[in-house]
């Protein structure tokens, strides 16, 4: 933003350069054009993740499916996908939305502490979701982040939009100053993971998937059920040896868990709840 007013956006990329996506993010309700309120800096780069809540990527495959379109496997490739569109029109058409939790370049200083420069960035017309909190950790006493932690993860799945972790951040920004940063990331912030959700449902069938490299990879497909918030009806098997390492046969229940969040996978096959008709999945002998 220059003058309070939107005159770039672009995606992280590999963190020196990524894609020029500024009119796409135009599209974006809650990416707003221009700064509001008072006491913006005359240049400010704001940060932050284009995402789809989850009931709204849900409503855009069935959207899709009904008019024959590519189906998403999750709101993180539905959101990035949206984003990178060449047409502005097809990016204004999907339902991504923006929450903001950092910025960049600023020509003044923002603030004295992180909690505070958000709290300015939010006035200034940004959303943001409304999980941080500031922890006071003394004399190595992290147990009111771990508090929070936990009450965090009790609530990820009625929040609405996926989340596999917290981040922590030091909060006076002098001290992030002198922590400084490593080659990819801050020294002054870490990430904490949740746990992965897991599910129990049923393979209904295993086929073989081709890539477009031509690699074929055996996918679970499965009884569906909602791990996450998000509604899961396929899973890979990664190959044969992993199949039979796990003993995953068709009509076999199984343990399935969102890998960091995003990528259905089959964690175990339940042998004790085996089914008689389970069978043997046996790769083709000729390409599918």
């Amino acid at each position: 933003y220059e003058r309070g007013q939107l005159v770039s956006a672009a995606t992280r990329g590999n963190g020196e350069v990524g894609d020029e996506v500024t009119m796409n993010v135009r599209t974006i309700r809650s990416g707003p054009q221009a700064l509001q309120g008072r006491g913006w800096p005359e240049v400010l780069e704001v940060r932050g993740e284009v995402y789809m809540a989850d009931a709204d990527f849900l409503a855009f495959n069935e959207q899709q499916a009904s008019a024959g379109g590519k189906i998403f496997a999750n709101p993180r490739n539905a959101a990035a996908g949206s984003l990178r569109q060449l047409d502005p029109a097809v990016s204004a058409a999907r339902p991504l939305r923006f929450s903001a939790h950092g910025w960049g370049e600023a020509s003044e200083p923002l603030a004295d502490t992180h909690s505070e420069a958000l709290e300015k960035i939010g006035r200034w017309g940004f959303w943001q979701n409304g999980l941080s909190r500031v922890v006071r950790v003394a004399d190595a006493d992290a147990s009111g982040l771990s508090a929070f932690y936990e009450d965090v993860e009790r609530r990820r799945s009625g929040l609405g939009f996926s989340i596999d972790g917290l981040v922590l951040k030091v909060n006076r920004l002098d001290w992030q100053g002198r922590l400084g940063s490593a080659s990819r990331s801050p020294r002054w912030a870490v990430a904490w993971k949740f746990p992965p959700e897991r599910a129990v449902t049923v393979v209904e069938d295993i086929q073989c998937q081709v890539g477009r490299t031509g690699k074929i990879t055996p996918v679970a497909h499965l009884k569906p059920i909602t791990v996450g918030g998000v509604l899961v009806r396929r899973a890979t098997l990664h190959n044969a040896d992993e199949i039979e390492r796990k003993d995953i046969r068709i009509g076999d229940t199984v343990v399935i868990q969102r890998a960091g969040d995003v990528i259905p996978q089959v964690v175990e096959s339940l042998a004790a709840e085996r089914r008689e008709n389970a069978t043997v999945y046996r790769f083709p002998v000729r390409c599918p």
